[in-house]
């Protein structure tokens, strides 16, 4: 049996049509043009207000404001961002507002790791809450910035944070009534 060596290669021998479109999505460059041109156009909040549908709202429950995000964060957010662009695609008022839980534990937590022992030794119980606030509204920043880098859509201009005043009263509120 004799093995016949053709001098092409296999990909030669494959027929496939010629375009100019280019290979590579080329992501890292092509996509903050795309989040900066839907920022430009102000399509979130155009869809979210013209849609002519009955108004739907996803209650996300908000991460805290402890750390760097992570992939559990992207899989919550992204999940929840298709069903509210979908909701959209439907033609329905969505609205999407994004909040940070600022209070607790896992701040304090973090706070105290960093800082070294003889400064915790110093802190008083007001002295690290004003380090957690400073702390979780720097977190906050850096959050939000990876959600909309994710292409999330929401109000990025006026998230709910627990520790803002107005959000401790209405809870104060709502403990009032019981």
């Amino acid at each position: 049996m004799t093995i016949v060596s053709d001098s092409k290669s296999y990909k030669e021998t494959v027929l496939l049509p010629q375009t100019d479109f280019s290979m590579r999505a080329n992501a890292v460059k092509r996509e903050p043009e795309l989040q900066a041109y839907w920022r430009e156009q102000n399509l979130y909040e155009k869809i979210a207000q013209q849609n002519p549908g009955e108004p739907f709202i996803l209650h996300d429950g908000p991460p805290y404001a402890n750390g760097d995000l992570h992939m559990g964060h992207a899989l919550n957010k992204i999940l929840k961002d298709i069903v509210n662009k979908y909701q959209s695609l439907q033609g329905r008022k969505v609205r999407y507002v994004p909040g940070w839980d600022c209070h607790g534990l896992p701040i304090e937590l973090k706070v105290l790791q960093k800082l070294k022992s003889s400064v915790r030794r110093e802190l008083t119980p007001l002295s690290l809450r004003q380090k957690a606030k400073a702390f979780a509204l720097e977190t906050i920043e850096k959050q939000s910035a990876g959600f909309q880098r994710y292409g999330v859509w929401g109000d990025w201009e006026n998230p709910y944070m627990t520790l803002q005043p107005e959000y401790e009263a209405a809870q104060l509120g709502v403990f009032g009534k019981w």
